[in-house]
């Protein structure tokens, strides 16, 4: 069922700030293509290489904070995805069952709301903060083909 699910491509989802003279500014999420490979293997090696401290040249996205890198196969379907952390790249270990992929959304929806709310009392790096732990749970929502297919025990110790 997956042996033709390439080609599969590399997303760096992020945010960067947007400036209105008349409105101020705020925060958008972005993403960025890093590229395609024809196998998952590949993806997720350029995937561990982009998310090593200094893998994604800052200066070629200026304004833009990267946070997670996302793999997708050739029909969208989210395969893996990791946080971008100083450390280096962190992979999100899938959601196991429908009700676990019911409660992630339900708690990235409170952290959005709560990062509003932040946004809203101009406590900036604090709502940045809620919508980045947001983002890194809608992650774990791997797509039910891709559960179990890949063993994020055996990626973090590469």
């Amino acid at each position: 069922m997956l042996a033709d699910a390439g080609p599969f491509s590399l997303i760096c989802v992020g945010e960067t700030l947007v400036h209105d003279p008349d409105l101020g500014s705020w925060p958008v999420q972005t993403t960025v293509l890093l590229g395609r490979f024809r196998e998952l293997d590949e993806a997720i090696g350029c995937a561990a290489r982009r998310g090593r401290p200094g893998g994604l040249r800052a200066e070629d996205m200026p304004g833009f904070t990267p946070n997670l890198l996302v793999l997708q196969d050739h029909q969208q379907r989210l395969c893996l995805a990791g946080r971008i952390t100083l450390a280096g790249l962190i992979w999100c270990a899938p959601v196991a069952s429908e009700a676990e992929a019911r409660r992630v959304v339900q708690k990235a929806c409170r952290l959005r709301g709560q990062a509003m709310a932040a946004q809203d009392r101009g406590e900036y790096e604090t709502a940045c903060d809620l919508r980045r732990d947001a983002t890194a749970l809608d992650a774990r929502l791997v797509d039910p083909a891709w559960r179990g297919v890949v063993q994020i025990g055996r990626l973090q110790a590469a």
